[in-house]
């Protein structure tokens, strides 16, 4: 039979922050793996000819043992409450969705994570414990998550996200 090798093949995502002269005074790059693996890793290329690794999050990392394969690219964003920006991504895909699903597959989750620092801030749905469940999920969260500002201040207060099983959770997030 045929071996596939996969390693990170998830499209990576930018942030940059300017200064009052258009200056990029920071530059961040994320990227998932996608069927190479379950890790997400956050590359500082604010000078492009020094690149370094800012951190990288896997399911042994404290509150992420429900992440799956890390499909999901991250949206960049930010939150009430919080005025760094932050990362919001789905829980990733179980594997067993190919043959069989497991009755409790990785990947029922949403994430929100500091940009800067990787750190978990909040998540939906799993069996993590402080995450806001999602009664009834059954199915992981392997694509991107929408979000929205639905007042226009400048900050995200909704997330919506789909499952393999067919589903759309929304997750609302608190407000000032």
């Amino acid at each position: 039979g045929v071996h596939t090798v996969y390693g990170i093949d998830s499209s990576p995502v930018a942030y940059t922050e300017t200064d009052a002269t258009g200056k990029v005074i920071k530059a961040w790059v994320y990227v998932g793996m996608r069927r190479g693996g379950s890790s997400y890793y956050a590359l500082n290329v604010t000078n492009p000819d020094s690149p370094t690794l800012m951190w990288s999050i896997n399911p042994s990392t404290e509150g992420f043992s429900d992440l799956g394969q890390t499909w999901s690219e991250p949206i960049v964003t930010k939150i009430v409450g919080y005025e760094k920006p932050v990362l919001i991504f789905g829980g990733g895909y179980d594997t067993s969705f190919d043959a069989t699903p497991s009755s409790s597959p990785a990947g029922r989750a949403v994430y929100i994570v500091d940009a800067e620092k990787g750190t978990l801030i909040h998540s939906f749905g799993g069996s993590t414990s402080g995450a806001t469940v999602l009664s009834g999920i059954q199915d992981s969260i392997p694509n991107s998550v929408a979000v929205l500002d639905s007042n226009n201040d400048g900050y995200t207060d909704r997330i919506y996200a789909t499952d393999v099983g067919g589903n759309v959770w929304r997750m609302d997030l608190p407000s000032a």
